[in-house]
């Protein structure tokens, strides 16, 4: 039997005790055994508070006392408890998963999560290499196509919302990937069987309400799981699935559309969430934690408790999905969002122009102009992982430096700043100037590659301090800020060819340049007001 599962009579007779103990406090302790059903009536003998020998000789002596359970009532017990644990909405992690889960078991639940959040990314971009073929096939207008494209994005950005306002609410995540991942594989279905545009934009947005969903919650399971320490490196390596889908998802496209058709894409992406669907149930435990004991429970004590009665207050009030949204009000959400959301934004609007980019300047066929997107794939990978862990070591070296005090700002490390104002500007300028002047087809490959790299390691450090922003709704503010992040890639991807036609690529790069500098200065605000921000934004909450 897993270390989560709880028998219920076994914890009601404990919590019984519990209560006997308070009413007579001198009256000795019986040890907790979790997931036992015998009830003892043997009485615990007298033994010094003090003397821990003779402690563990009378825990010995009550255990040994205890009616002796055959194995193979044991073995059948335990296999009820692992169904009932994978059939049940709610079930209880007994502790705190950052200490009772083992490196390989929290390893194994960041593959899956990872898996889980790539859907979004790949949906996103699998079918753009086939969109004449569907404007053929479809008879679909232009006006159509886009509207398949910037309405996924702009769900993406609502579902979360619902997603970890859920999760906040009734203190779940594992029902929820899968709910939303099954949602998402039904939508797949659908796109591939549809016969017009008006269907294939209904199965694009049921497809974004389920990718959506899903993906906000790996933030709260990294944090669930992982002490801050390790909540860099570790969020980074969830985020490569979310960086892997929009890249391996134009060449697979490319060439399941060139040998199959457009459907092939929909069909492959409902066989992929099967299949990880299969994964969150068999592999993914509860992870949700009542009472968060992380970085911020100094700044929790100053300003007041956050935990229980707030948590109780809001389970009383009316379901509101949007209630994440109005973490934005508070200065240190919104200043970290915008920058987080800019960077992911305009990197968007590049992948939708790189198709038109290299049909028609550098004569690419489908499956080539997929190809082409393995560039910036590396770059997130790399910057992933290495943001990821230079944060947290700087996290580290800063509590050394501070006599063992973490403070969340220091997570925002030199190399975030150096990505920032000089690594995403430069791959836009020449990704820009590579295209608009027809130069090797390696200039806009490679700038598009950097690009990726330096946006990761901000990406990275800045949802890794996001989520531990405010105490209690780390998937709320996560929200919040893909909310932002949403809206802004959807605005990006509509006017991104537009203003490539009037202005030229060359000029285009150096606006992406201009925007990422301007706001990667309001995020070096939350670097030096950060601490002052978020213990306003707690006292606010409280409040509310």
């Amino acid at each position: 039997m897993t270390n989560y599962e709880v028998n219920a009579d076994a914890s009601s007779s404990g919590s019984t005790m519990q209560e006997k103990e308070l009413s007579h406090p001198h009256t000795p302790t019986l040890p907790h055994l979790h997931n036992d059903p015998v009830v003892m009536t043997t009485v615990e003998p007298e033994v010094n508070p003090d003397n821990k020998s003779a402690k563990i000789e009378a825990n010995s002596q009550i255990l040994s006392a205890a009616p002796h359970v055959s194995a193979t009532s044991d073995k059948v017990k335990a296999q009820k408890g692992y169904w009932k644990q994978r059939l049940v909405i709610r079930p209880r992690f007994e502790g705190d998963p950052r200490d009772e889960l083992s490196h390989f078991r929290k390893a194994i639940i960041l593959a899956v999560v990872s898996q889980a959040g790539s859907l979004g990314g790949f949906s996103s971009t699998i079918y753009f290499p086939s969109l004449v073929q569907i404007t053929h096939d479809l008879q679909a207008s232009q006006t159509a196509i886009n509207a398949s494209v910037s309405l996924f994005i702009l769900f993406m950005g609502i579902s979360p919302l619902v997603s970890s306002t859920l999760s906040d609410r009734y203190k779940i995540r594992r029902a929820l990937y899968i709910g939303f991942t099954l949602i998402f594989a039904l939508a797949s279905l659908g796109g591939g069987f549809s016969n017009s545009a008006a269907t294939l934009i209904i199965a694009r947005i049921f497809q974004s309400i389920g990718s959506g969903g899903a993906s906000i919650l790996g933030a709260g399971t990294v944090a669930d799981i992982y002490p801050p320490e390790e909540q860099g490196t570790s969020m980074g390596l969830m985020f490569l699935g979310q960086f892997l889908g929009p890249v391996l998802g134009p060449p697979i496209g490319g060439l399941l559309a060139q040998a199959f058709g457009w459907q092939s894409t929909f069909f492959f992406m409902a066989i992929a969430s099967a299949i990880i669907i299969l994964e969150l149930f068999f592999l993914l435990p509860e992870t949700y934690r009542e009472e968060p004991k992380d970085m911020l429970e100094a700044l929790e004590e100053k300003c007041g408790s956050v935990g229980d009665d707030s948590q109780a207050v809001t389970s009383k009030t009316r379901f509101n999905p949007f209630q994440a949204v109005l973490l934005l009000r508070h200065s240190v959400v919104m200043l970290a969002s915008i920058e987080t959301g800019m960077v992911f934004a305009l990197m968007f609007s590049i992948e939708t122009i790189v198709p038109l980019l290299f049909t028609e300047f550098y004569h690419l066929n489908e499956s080539k102009v997929g190809l082409t997107y393995l560039g910036a794939g590396g770059g997130s990978i790399l910057g992933s992982v290495l943001g990821g862990k230079l944060s947290d070591l700087s996290l580290m070296r800063a509590k050394e430096k501070n006599g063992g005090k973490l403070v969340l700002e220091d997570r925002l490390s030199a190399n975030m700043w150096i990505a920032g104002f000089a690594i995403v500007p430069f791959g836009s300028l020449l990704f820009g100037w590579g295209a608009e002047k027809h130069l090797s087809i390696a200039l806009p490959i490679v700038g598009f590659a950097l690009y990726n790299f330096g946006m990761a390691q901000v990406l990275a450090a800045g949802a890794a301090y996001l989520v531990n922003c405010i105490p209690g709704q780390g998937s709320s503010a996560t929200a919040a800020a893909n909310f932002l992040r949403m809206i802004f890639a959807c605005i990006a991807s509509l006017i991104a060819q537009i203003v490539v036609d009037k202005i030229g690529y060359g000029y285009y790069g150096v606006i992406l340049a201009v925007l990422n500098i301007f706001c990667m200065a309001l995020f070096l605000l939350v670097r030096w007001k950060g601490a002052s921000m978020r213990e306003a934004a707690i006292r606010k909450e409280q409040a509310t």
